[in-house]
């Protein structure tokens, strides 16, 4: 292959086939280079994503123990809300006069009591 390449030693068509060769090197280099560029960029970019995916994952945290906190607190309600259900039973209101005390419906008291074994 070297000798249709090159040819016979000293010939003209050696040296055309070395700057065939050079150009083809040369064109090569440039694509390379451009294909490097090219993966460069793209990783900056995934680079980029990355981070705003973590600030998205911090907030997205942040946000979980906020619900957490206030399911908690709606919780602490509730069961305050049921504690005061019970006492007023205790003292002898009927469900209808418990449920204007809080704006519940009736069978909204009548289950928390049923729940207790009221």
């Amino acid at each position: 292959m070297k000798k249709g390449l090159f040819g016979k030693k000293g010939s003209a068509g050696t040296e055309e086939a070395r700057q065939r060769l050079t150009l083809e090197l040369s064109e090569i280099a440039d694509l390379a280079e451009k294909l490097f560029r090219r993966m460069e960029e793209r990783i900056e970019a995934l680079k980029g994503l990355e981070t705003r995916l973590d600030e998205k994952a911090r907030a997205l945290e942040s946000l979980v123990a906020r619900a957490g906190s206030i399911g908690e607190a709606q919780r602490e309600t509730i069961e305050a809300r049921r504690r005061e259900i019970l006492a007023l039973a205790r003292k002898g209101l009927k469900i209808d006069e418990i449920a204007g005390v809080f704006d519940m419906t009736k069978g909204e008291v009548e289950l928390i009591l049923k729940l207790e074994g009221k």
